[in-house]
């Protein structure tokens, strides 16, 4: 998707910066995201839902939104992207929390929603502590909702 690097504009250029994407079926984000991390020397870290074939020069991991941890050796992200559906996902609130924990204080999410399920899933992620949240039109099918992570507020 195309119109998800107008985020880009809103990521500082900050060496050293921890972006990461979780993803099922953008293969095109994660390459443009991979450059443009590239491009600011930040270090992207691809979590796949899906068995796929990624450049070697990428750090990816295989995931799914039912381990009991989504990070790995205590990184935590300042971007995370969520480009893959909640949509058919049982337990969305402890979806929520698990990105919660893996997001630095101040840190920013970006989830991709279908426009007819971002209403509950703005609910949901702030029900789970999250701030901020604005929900930016991406195309006639999708919404991109922007939610912030401030620090010591609730435990998740």
């Amino acid at each position: 998707m195309k119109e998800l690097e107008l985020l880009y504009d809103l990521i500082p250029h900050h060496p050293g910066l921890f972006i990461s994407i979780i993803e099922d079926e953008n293969y095109e984000c994660v390459t443009s995201l991979a450059k443009f991390s590239q491009s600011i020397n930040a270090s992207l870290h691809v979590k796949s839902l899906k068995q796929k074939i990624y450049p070697n020069h990428l750090h990816v991991d295989d995931f799914s939104f039912e381990q009991n941890r989504y990070n790995h050796n205590a990184i935590q992200y300042d971007f995370l992207f969520l480009c893959a559906s909640l949509e058919k996902k049982e337990d969305i609130t402890e979806i929520a929390n698990k990105l919660y924990r893996i997001i630095k204080n101040a840190g920013h999410l970006f989830i991709l929603s279908k426009k007819e399920s971002t209403d509950s899933l703005s609910k949901t992620f702030e029900n789970s502590n999250f701030v901020a949240l604005n929900s930016i039109e991406l195309n006639a099918q999708y919404n991109i909702i922007s939610a912030k992570k401030m620090h010591g507020w609730m435990r998740v």
